[in-house]
């Protein structure tokens, strides 16, 4: 049976802004979860819980392993030059009848179990056949530390292509637990990395450099701007926000619906 769907359409509402904050103003304040649970039945709605507000202009507190987000990015756009355009992962035509911008954590399970068992099927039937936008946004949401240096590797990768991103954002996934736990990280992102077939002296210079933390800061930031407090999170354009890896059949429901109120408000 279909759960009712959580979609409540915003009448009027046609584009998506938000006000990109970066610097080093940004501080970091989280609580890690104790443990993550398994992922329950697929009829369940699924989200992992944020820690709260994760980037805030007046904290005082930086928990140990966050202090990659307060560090001054070496290079950055302006910010009167930052757009939602620039942000994000892609996929489908850009004049699709329906936009969806997903916000996630790389070491979010429930995020785990959408990429792996929804999002290729959501993928195949909308973004494939031009009826589907979809922006996949990965961002830190503060209760794993090692999320840092996995978003910032996720980011180094599109640096040299999407399939390369596609690559190392199904690896990250695959080997979620190998580098939540590592007490060094970067060892074992290097080894997805050369895995995923990146360009490996690139992918180190990249790291190393901090070429793409900028990236990672207005996209944590833009998450902590729209109130986001569960990961996967997704904003459906025209409607309210919903949390969840959601059953494939109650996405379709989702999207089914958008396109016939695209198609019913057509000129």
């Amino acid at each position: 049976m279909i759960r009712s769907s959580p979609l409540t359409r915003r009448p009027g509402l046609r584009a998506f802004a938000v006000p990109i904050l970066l610097g080093a103003a940004l501080s970091v304040f989280a609580s890690a979860c104790s443990s993550e649970q398994e992922p329950p039945s697929d009829e369940a709605r699924l989200t992992n819980r944020g820690a709260g507000d994760l980037l805030t202009s007046d904290a005082e507190t930086v928990t140990a392993g966050f202090e990659d987000l307060t560090r001054p990015p070496p290079t950055v756009p302006l910010q009167e030059e930052i757009t939602l355009e620039m942000l994000g992962v892609d996929y489908g035509a850009q004049d699709a009848p329906a936009r969806i911008f997903e916000l996630f954590d790389f070491g979010c399970g429930f995020c785990r179990k959408f990429h792996t068992e929804t999002f290729p099927a959501l993928a195949e039937k909308y973004i494939d056949e031009g009826k589907l936008l979809w922006k996949a946004i990965p961002f830190v949401i503060g209760n794993w530390a090692n999320s840092v240096p996995a978003t910032l590797a996720a980011e180094c990768a599109l640096g040299q292509g999407r399939e390369q991103y596609n690559r190392m954002a199904d690896a990250l996934f695959d080997r979620q637990s190998d580098w939540k736990q590592a007490s060094e990280p970067e060892p074992v992102l290097d080894d997805i990395a050369s895995e995923a077939g990146l360009d490996m002296e690139v992918f180190r210079g990249c790291m190393a450099d901090d070429e793409f933390l900028w990236r990672v800061q207005a996209h944590s930031s833009l998450a902590r701007q729209m109130g986001v407090r569960g990961t996967p999170t997704f904003v459906v354009v025209g409607y309210t926000p919903f949390s969840g890896a959601l059953p494939l059949e109650l996405f379709e429901q989702i999207i089914d619906t958008v396109l016939v109120n695209a198609t019913r408000d057509a000129p």
